[in-house]
């Protein structure tokens, strides 16, 4: 397998340690998620969406109930500190940082690599920019996160080796093909 860089080449690369913290939200309570989006800086994203909050963090509907924010490491004590505090009683802020490897696959056809082996239709238009979605691959939960011209894959540590392995395998295929 190459891993010579060209401009039309579709690239899977390991993205830089981040803080990742779970707001799980309990029940029903909008005075809770009101509380969880004036700490967070925005609207909490609806299902299947992302978007991005200030000072560099980064909020992803990961369930019906549950957020995943993502920020950067310094700043992890405080915004944990924070979301805990606006949940109070109506949820918790879980500490999820070495729970999950984070990869990013981009360039023209990176549509077209995450559908071989893949279990939803990444080449769906509707899967666009601040989308988000969750699959099983061999048997490892893997969410995907659409951001500009490729998405962020949040994988456990335990199966990134493989995955990585595997989309850079699928990239180099449909990469061929269009050679």
């Amino acid at each position: 397998m190459s891993t010579d860089y060209t401009p039309d080449a579709t690239i899977v690369s390991n993205q830089e340690p981040v803080a990742l913290i779970a707001l799980d939200l309990w029940g029903d309570s909008m005075e809770g998620s009101l509380r969880v989006a004036a700490v967070v800086g925005v609207e909490l994203p609806a299902p299947g969406r992302a978007l991005d909050a200030p000072g560099g963090w980064r909020l992803l509907r990961a369930e019906p109930t549950v957020w995943w924010l993502r920020g950067p490491l310094h700043a992890l004590p405080a915004r944990l500190a924070s979301a805990g505090a606006a949940l109070g009683d109506d949820g918790a802020a879980i500490d999820i940082t070495g729970a999950f490897e984070r990869l990013r696959i981009a360039g023209p056809r990176w549509r077209p690599a995450l559908m071989i082996g893949g279990v939803f239709d990444a080449e769906a238009p509707a899967f666009a920019d601040g989308c988000t979605a969750a699959t099983l691959l061999h048997h490892a939960s893997v969410r995907y996160d659409v951001i500009g011209d490729g998405a962020e894959i949040y994988v456990s540590p335990s199966y990134a080796y493989d995955l990585r392995h595997h989309l850079h395998a699928a990239a180099a295929r449909v990469d061929a093909m269009e050679a």
